[in-house]
C-alpha cells in the first residue's frame, strides 16, 4: 500500500535508522522500535517490540500489521467530525494505532487485547500523550480482553454497557496448527453482542489479511450466523494506495440476537457494500 505517511525508527545491522516509506513494507515494519503515521491530520508515534513477535514472548500484538493500516485509513477518509466525542472500542488492537488515531481526533477510546500486550498498549497510550482528554483530542483507555477464554462472555456484557459507537478491529483472525480458525466464533460473537448493546447507529468494521482460505471461510460463515448483514467493503472504496486485494474490510451489521439464535436456521445476507446497498448478495458464504 502506499499514501500512508509512514517513518520508522530502529536499528539494522547494527547502525540506527530513521527512514520515510514510500510505501508500506511489513518486514521493514517489523524490524523497526518506532512507527510514526500520519492519516486525516493527525500523527500517531507508535513503539513497537519486533523482537518479541515470537509467540512465545508477546506474539503478533508486538508490531503493526496492514490489516489495521488499511482500516486506520479507511476511517479517516471518512469525514473525521464524526468521531469527535464519540465511544470507540479496538479488539485485538496490538500496539493500538486505530484507537489511538480517533482518540487523537476527538473520540473517547478503550483499545483492548490480551494481557501481555497491554504494556505495550499503555506506553503508546502515554506516548502519545492521550491518557487524558484534553482540548482538541479525545482520550484512550486500555483494558484486557480475550475473547474463548473462561468468563469473556460476562465480561463482554460488561464493556456493552458503554454503548459503543463504532467496533473496530484488524487482523483478528487466524489460523491454528490444525488448519482451523477455532477463536474466529468467539471473536464474532464479541463483535455482536458489542454491537447488540451498541448506539442506535453502531458501525462493526473488521478488516484482516488473506493468509488462508480456512480463515476468510469461517469468518463468513460465524459473521453470518451473527449478523444478518455481512457486507464487503469494495476495493474501489479504499482510500486511493490502499486498494489492495489481500486486504479485505468488512461492515457487520443488524445483529441476530442470541435468542434468535437457538435453533433458529437463519443466516445472514453475504455481499459487498455499495452506497449503503448491496451488489451481491446470497445466503451464507460467498
Amino acid at each position: 500500500m502506499n499514501g500512508i505517511d509512514i517513518s520508522i525508527k530502529g536499528w539494522d545491522d547494527g547502525e540506527y535508522v530513521e527512514q520515510k516509506l514510500e510505501e508500506t513494507d511489513r518486514w521493514v515494519i517489523h524490524t523497526a522500535d518506532e512507527v510514526s503515521i500520519t492519516l486525516g491530520g493527525a500523527t500517531i508515534k507508535l513503539k513497537q517490540q519486533p523482537k518479541a513477535l515470537n509467540a512465545t514472548r508477546m506474539g503478533v500484538g508486538a508490531c503493526l500489521w496492514e490489516g489495521e493500516l488499511l482500516l486506520a485509513a479507511y476511517l479517516c477518509a471518512q469525514p473525521t467530525y464524526r468521531y469527535i466525542g464519540a465511544n470507540v472500542i479496538e479488539l485485538g488492537s496490538g500496539p493500538g494505532l486505530v484507537g489511538l488515531l480517533l482518540a487523537k481526533i476527538g473520540a473517547k477510546c478503550l483499545i483492548t487485547d490480551i494481557a501481555k500486550v497491554l504494556p505495550l498498549i499503555r506506553d503508546n497510550v502515554e506516548f502519545n500523550d492521550l491518557a487524558v482528554e484534553r482540548l482538541g483530542s479525545g482520550s484512550a483507555a486500555v483494558e484486557e480482553l480475550e475473547w474463548g477464554s473462561p468468563g469473556y462472555v460476562s465480561e463482554v456484557r460488561r464493556l456493552a454497557l458503554a454503548k459503543y459507537d463504532y467496533v473496530l478491529a484488524a487482523d483478528c483472525c487466524y489460523i491454528d496448527n490444525e488448519g482451523a480458525s477455532p477463536s474466529t466464533a468467539h471473536f464474532i460473537r464479541t463483535c455482536a453482542m458489542l454491537v447488540s448493546g451498541g448506539s442506535p447507529k453502531c458501525r462493526c468494521l473488521v478488516s484482516f489479511e488473506l493468509r488462508a482460505a480456512a480463515v476468510k471461510a469461517t469468518f463468513l460463515s460465524e459473521a453470518a450466523r451473527r449478523f444478518r448483514k455481512v457486507l464487503r467493503v469494495p476495493v474501489a472504496q479504499l482510500p486511493r494506495g490502499c486498494q489492495v486485494e489481500h486486504i479485505e474490510l468488512y461492515e457487520l451489521s443488524d445483529v441476530i440476537t442470541e435468542g434468535d439464535l437457538d435453533g433458529s436456521e437463519e443466516i445472514g445476507v453475504v455481499g459487498e457494500l455499495a452506497g449503503g446497498g448491496l451488489l451481491e448478495t446470497g445466503e451464507g458464504m460467498e
